[in-house]
């Protein structure tokens, strides 16, 4: 019963003769790609809307949506609120006296639309016309007229120029 110098025993491997499994190799090739981590929390609230909202509001009209449903849904309103978040930073600086961070802001809404939401091809588009044209576009008048005023503190005057007193006569 004698081994051959270059046979293992009895299915045993040598260590200079070991193979490790596919997909364990060493190096980049088998990493996955490092992507960018989405920018926004889910229930973030940036110009009056948030990732949550606009979620619902896609779902509204299915009152037991699939699993498919759901997941296409979040896609949709990540796509949808990252497009809006760009389009009211670029308001808020070409338009500053707008409240365009707050609550209130909402002015990216479409009442003519059952989801309440514009597409996010028309989105593109808008974002593309102010960065194209800045105040002189016609998304940027449109716009500006939706949204409220700053809520700044009011000025206050010294009290003698404020209330000028009351002469008798």
């Amino acid at each position: 019963m004698g081994t051959s110098v270059n046979k293992p025993e009895s299915g045993r491997v040598s260590p200079a003769n070991q193979v490790p499994p596919r997909g364990n190799e060493a190096g980049p090739s088998n990493q996955p790609p490092q992507g960018v981590p989405y920018p926004y929390q889910e229930n973030q609230i940036i110009g009056g809307d948030s990732i949550l909202a606009i979620e619902r509001r896609l779902l509204a009209h299915k009152p037991t949506p699939s699993d498919h449903e759901l997941y296409m849904a979040r896609i949709q309103a990540e796509d949808l609120f990252e497009v809006k978040v760009e389009i009211i930073k670029l308001m808020a600086v070409l338009n500053p006296t707008g409240d365009w961070m707050g609550q209130r802001a909402r002015a990216l809404d479409n009442p003519r639309t059952t989801t309440g939401e514009e597409s996010l091809e028309r989105l593109h588009a808008f974002l593309d016309d102010l960065n194209q044209n800045g105040k002189g576009s016609e998304t940027f008048l449109q716009l500006k007229g939706k949204v409220f005023l700053r809520m700044d503190p009011p000025v206050t005057l010294p009290h003698s120029r404020a209330f000028p007193e009351k002469t008798s006569f």
